[in-house]
């Protein structure tokens, strides 16, 4: 790595219509953990990391416990390895990965409307 600068590789959200319109169950329990999400539109990849800060809430509604439960080390796993990929320039296998990592959101969003 150089003295000054570093080379980044950064993931980006694309949605259709808004992370708001296309995940909003999780937009709604998500911007109450943090506010400021409702002015950007986050990559699913940033968003891990609020999941687990609310995998540890005993307050949570039932069908959200359950779908955090069932996808939410899956989901975690796939951070992990994603940065792992990312950090030794595997990127065409971190896309990879984050094509599994949507699907897992998508199957969490679904489960717990």
């Amino acid at each position: 790595m150089s003295r000054w600068q570093q080379i980044r590789v950064r993931i980006e959200g694309v949605y259709k219509k808004g992370w708001e319109k296309d995940f909003p169950n999780l937009y709604r329990v998500l911007t109450g953990l943090d506010n400021s999400l409702m002015n950007q539109d986050p990559p699913l990849f940033d968003l891990v990391p609020y999941l687990v800060r609310l995998s540890e809430d005993k307050d949570l509604e039932a069908g959200l416990a359950d779908a955090l439960h069932r996808h939410g080390p899956k989901i975690i796993s796939l951070h992990r390895q994603i940065t792992e990929a990312i950090g030794g320039w595997k990127l065409g296998d971190a896309e990879k990965l984050l094509y599994e990592l949507e699907d897992n959101f998508v199957e969490l969003e679904k489960e717990f409307a």
